[in-house]
């Protein structure tokens, strides 16, 4: 699923750097514009963002509030599980209700069309829910992996960013 991610990503992404770069050469050298370019550009920087966010989950990178000023990740007790499983929780929690949600919004989205680029607008929501079930996925399985290493007495392995 990571993988899958990771290059869906990545063509999201390069669409987004073509259509941009279409928008500039139209703009700035032909004298016009495509009308639905800018919107498909806005869709497809929607769709980027969220696939990143979910990858940030992965890879442990997410927005999290260290309030415990433990610098260092290893084997400290059931209290620094507890700890270390806050965040993954709350990004549970919260996608699992982002994507019950979201699945509503794409469906009431497929009924709808763009403006400019005639793009059904349930293939743009849908980007909430993919985002909400890859961070499930991602989180329940940072919190087993953060389970079983303390059962085997091992370190967890969190990118640890540089203090500022």
């Amino acid at each position: 699923m990571w993988t899958l991610n990771r290059y869906v990503a990545v063509i999201v992404f390069a669409a987004l750097t073509m259509v941009v770069g279409l928008q500039v050469l139209d703009r700035l050298v032909l004298h016009q514009s495509f009308i639905w370019s800018e919107e498909v550009a806005r869709f497809l920087f929607f769709w980027v963002v969220l696939l990143g966010a979910a990858m940030s989950v992965h890879t442990r990178r997410h927005f999290v509030l260290d309030i415990t000023k433990r610098r260092g990740r290893g084997p400290r007790g059931v209290a620094g599980l507890i700890l270390d499983l806050i965040p993954h929780v709350c990004v549970c929690v919260f996608s699992a209700f982002l994507l019950w949600q979201g699945i509503d919004y794409v469906r009431a989205g497929f009924l709808r069309t763009a403006t400019n680029s005639d793009l059904n607008m349930g293939v743009v929501y849908a980007a909430i829910p993919a985002f909400a079930a890859l961070s499930v996925l991602y989180s329940g399985r940072n919190m087993l992996t953060d389970y079983r290493t303390f059962r085997e007495g091992r370190r967890v392995d969190v990118p640890v960013l540089p203090a500022e």
